[in-house]
């Protein structure tokens, strides 16, 4: 006679069955299954396994914080659907924390993720290496970020995606610049502590990046980068793509009769451009500077220029 499954192994293999059917709806690796209650509660589990049977969930206060910790989307229409796991996931990195997920799993799905980003912005970022199309995120300087703050009604804080998700680094996270509430969740902030926030991360060695073409009032967001965490650069390293994005529009300009041979340049940069002789005096590769602007704006002596690429 064949042994019958005990109340708690049959409560085991059901709970199991229902984080597959969920990982199944919105997208999660296989890996995940055993970590995925860390990023669904019980009943964030009901709501999308409810989902997936056709039902209607009718409770608005039930849908709107799913909605609001990206479990659940709205569209236009108002209609409700199962977010991306891509999605839970950053918002549950960003908000709700790491909790006990072993530290190898973490960075097994930070490069999935960055994996993913990768292809999604693959052909883009090969039309501008191809010069068959043009591209708008780029990197800006400390004096057009602060441009683009000024153009702004409505600034909102939010943590650095990235560096929730990656992780790698112990530079400042509560440093992106929205201008639009994404799910309501971010915190408005005035003018003045956005552009202090700029100003605090240059000076710890973060570039700012944004989608921007010369008009200040149409950038999206500022992003506050490394390139041990943020996903453009680590998408670019896997697309051998890290010389066109993000863009390129200054190169920096040294003046070494101004220089003191302090060295802070090649410091901050964060590609190896600048190297110090033994003498001290800097040594610029321009092939690889991105300008960024942190050599500039380390600069004690005004030694530095950034100018645009075309007339550099």
């Amino acid at each position: 006679m064949g042994k019958r499954r005990s109340t708690a192994g049959s409560a085991r293999g059901d709970a199991d069955g229902s984080l597959r059917a969920v990982a199944a709806a919105v997208g999660a690796p296989d890996f995940m299954v055993p970590w995925l209650g860390r990023f669904y509660d019980d009943e964030d589990v009901e709501l999308l396994l409810a989902f997936g049977r056709g039902e209607d969930a009718a409770d608005p206060g039930r849908l709107e914080r799913a909605y609001r910790r990206a479990v659940l989307d709205r569209g236009e229409d108002g209609a409700y659907a199962p977010s991306s796991f891509h999605d839970r996931l950053e918002f549950w990195a960003m908000f709700e924390g790491w909790k006990d997920v072993p530290l190898a799993a973490r960075r097994r799905l930070a490069d999935w993720d960055v994996d993913f980003y990768a292809e999604r912005i693959r052909p883009d970022v090969e039309a501008v290496r191809d010069g068959t199309g043009g591209g708008d995120y780029t990197y800006v300087l400390l004096q057009e970020a602060e441009a683009i703050v000024n153009a702004k009604e409505h600034i909102y804080l939010w943590p650095c995606d990235c560096r929730s998700i990656v992780g790698k680094c112990r530079k400042p996270a509560d440093v992106c610049l929205r201008f639009e509430n994404d799910r309501g969740v971010g915190w408005e902030i005035s003018r003045e502590r956005a552009l202090s926030i700029l100003r605090a991360t240059d000076k710890a060695g973060l570039m700012h990046t944004a989608d921007y073409a010369g008009d200040p009032s149409a950038a999206n967001a500022i992003c506050n980068c490394c390139t041990d965490c943020c996903y453009p650069h680590l998408a670019t390293e896997r697309l051998g793509t890290g010389a066109v994005w993000p863009v390129r529009r200054h190169v920096a300009v040294l003046d070494l009769d101004t220089c003191r041979k302090c060295g802070r340049c090649a410091l901050r940069c964060p590609f190896g451009a600048i190297d110090c002789r033994h003498d001290g005096r800097p040594e610029l590769t321009p092939s690889h500077c991105r300008g960024c602007g942190l050599c500039q704006t380390g600069c004690s002596s005004d030694a530095i220029a950034l100018v645009p690429l075309a007339s550099a």
